[in-house]
C-alpha cells in the first residue's frame, strides 16, 4: 500500500468514526423542547421554588445548570417524579 492510499484510508476511517460519534451525541442530547425552567417545573409539581430546590438537592431528578442561577429540568423526569410521588386518597 502506498502512502497516498494509506492516508486516504486513514482519513476515511477517521471521518466514519467522527460521523458515528456525532450521531451518538445527538441521540444522547435532550431535545430543547424537553427542557423546562424552574417556574414550569414548580407549576407541574404544584410546589414552591424552595421545595423544588430541596428535591434538586436530594437528586430526585437531573438538573442542568446554565450559569450560576439558571436551572433547567427534563420535563419527562418532572412528570415521572410527580406520578411516582402522587398521593392517592383511600
Amino acid at each position: 500500500m502506498e502512502v497516498s492510499e494509506f492516508k486516504a484510508t486513514v482519513k476515511g476511517l477517521m471521518m466514519e468514526a467522527l460521523t458515528e460519534y456525532q450521531l451518538a451525541a445527538q441521540q444522547d442530547a435532550p431535545a430543547i423542547d424537553d427542557l423546562i425552567g424552574t417556574a414550569e417545573a414548580c407549576e407541574i409539581l404544584g410546589c414552591s421554588s424552595r421545595t423544588l430546590q430541596r428535591y434538586r438537592d436530594r437528586k430526585c431528578f437531573t438538573v442542568i445548570m446554565r450559569g450560576p442561577h439558571k436551572a433547567l429540568y427534563h420535563r419527562s423526569e418532572i412528570l415521572a417524579f410527580r406520578e411516582a410521588n402522587k398521593v392517592h386518597s383511600i
